[in-house]
């Protein structure tokens, strides 16, 4: 899935190649994706123009300057790829954007996990955006806030990082990678991890957020960047999909559980 260095890898291509262009077309799809197009969304946006794109947690903003705004959430396997000149649509491109000056946004995404939707009012009161706790990379997520939030949780600290509610913008990806940096196992519950643990997670989550956004995301399954390129924060990846190679640390077997359908990867002994 795609996680907040993806998006934000998203965002500051569509930042280049988007910016105060004009919607002159739109097609999407009549099955829509996770969710239906909004009522009338062709209608609604062409011959608005687009501002700085921005992104919340994994969503990524395309404000108007009709002062509605786009969003799109790529969810397991969407990709959105910019592009010079007008593609032949395949089985899984849902919705193509056609901008002055041809340039043309293509999302696709072969499991139908994301969504587009359309902002008219504030932002804050959107329903999805509403959900949001603190972005990952935010003065707000702090130790402090964390600790406040996990000190009485029985739930493990997996569960924990993964709810978009408590902390935006984390996926499986890099909360494995984070867990195994901090040395919290994900089996840990919350109310298990001292405020200093909750400091030192909180640190290593920004650092491990700036690094993947630097070099480009991951290349977990079919992620591209809106150029085309693969990322190239895979080949630093600690333990996610590590299962049975021997940790570069300790020289143990990497293991594998499932926790609420999802795989989570980690060391048994470096991780307490």
């Amino acid at each position: 899935m795609p996680e907040l260095p993806e998006v934000e890898t998203v965002r500051k291509a569509l930042e280049k190649a988007v910016i105060n262009k004009k919607i002159i077309d739109i097609y999407h799809g009549n099955k829509g994706l996770r969710f239906p197009f909004p009522y009338q969304f062709k209608q609604r946006v062409i011959g608005k123009t687009i501002l700085k794109p921005r992104r919340i947690g994994k969503y990524c903003i395309l404000p108007l300057n009709s002062k509605q705004k786009i969003l799109l959430h790529l969810g397991m396997s969407g990709k959105v790829r910019i592009l010079d000149k007008k593609p032949k649509l395949g089985n899984h491109d849902h919705m193509l954007i056609n901008l002055e000056d041809e340039i043309y946004i293509l999302l696709t995404d072969p499991r139908r996990f994301g969504f587009v939707d359309l902002i008219e009012g504030k932002e804050r009161n959107n329903k999805f955006i509403k959900k949001l706790g603190p972005e990952a990379l935010s003065s707000g997520f702090t130790g402090k806030y964390f600790y406040s939030l996990v000190k009485n949780k029985e739930r493990n600290i997996k569960s924990i990082l993964l709810d978009q509610s408590i902390v935006a913008g984390l996926g499986n990806i890099y909360v494995n990678e984070v867990l195994f940096i901090t040395g919290i196992s994900p089996k840990r519950k919350g109310k298990n991890i001292s405020l200093r643990k909750c400091f030192n997670l909180v640190k290593n989550i920004k650092a491990l957020l700036l690094s993947a956004i630097k070099e480009g995301g991951t290349t977990i399954k079919d992620h591209l960047q809106p150029d085309g390129k693969l990322g190239y924060f895979k080949i630093k990846l600690r333990v996610y999909g590590k299962t049975k190679s021997k940790c570069f640390i300790c020289g143990f077997l990497i293991k594998e559980i499932k926790q609420l359908g999802r795989t989570s990867f980690y060391c048994g002994k470096c991780q307490s």
